[in-house]
């Protein structure tokens, strides 16, 4: 297994494809969170089928390399998890390329939480990317996890917008 660094407590390394069903599980984790947190009401066949679809996701990408997540684990515990999916984007005055990264499905078990686990992954996340020439690094920020991608150097940027159809 490639390990990356040591955190407050585990390690940090890339995850495999063993490790999909564990990252979708966080991904959908993640979502209940949010919504109990805002007191908006879950639908459990709705996140049955969205763990469904993230874990189709990474079984297509993390093998071409468009999508790279992390775990960081204590022997066979896995604490916390992330990832960051390249795609193809336009390119903008202060970015010619078109190469852009999301990172998302940052999550960290509620009892392994304030230990740096998450801050862990989004830092090798910013140095993964750096590394490939890749300036633009986007994230759709929780309220519970604005302050850290904050302090990590994330900006909000008041000029997006979305259109739900």
């Amino acid at each position: 297994m490639n390990s990356l660094a040591t955190c407050d407590e585990g390690r940090l390394r890339v995850a495999t494809r063993a490790d999909i069903p564990l990252l979708a599980r966080h991904h959908r984790m993640m979502f209940d969170e949010i919504r109990e947190t805002t007191g908006l009401s879950r639908d459990s066949s709705v996140q049955s089928a969205l763990e469904k679809e993230y874990s189709e996701k990474l079984s297509g990408e993390i093998p071409e390399g468009t999508c790279v997540a992390w775990v960081v684990e204590d022997g066979a515990t896995v604490l916390a998890s992330g990832a960051v999916s390249i795609v193809r984007y336009v390119p903008v005055p202060h970015d010619l390329q078109c190469r852009v990264a999301f990172l998302h499905s940052i999550y960290t078990e509620r009892e392994y939480r304030h230990r740096n686990h998450a801050r862990s992954i989004t830092n090798e996340a910013a140095r993964f990317c750096r590394e490939r020439g890749i300036r633009r690094l986007y994230l759709f920020a929780s309220d519970a996890g604005r302050p850290l991608y904050e302090s990590a150097g994330f900006t909000p940027v008041p000029n997006m917008m979305l259109l739900l159809q």
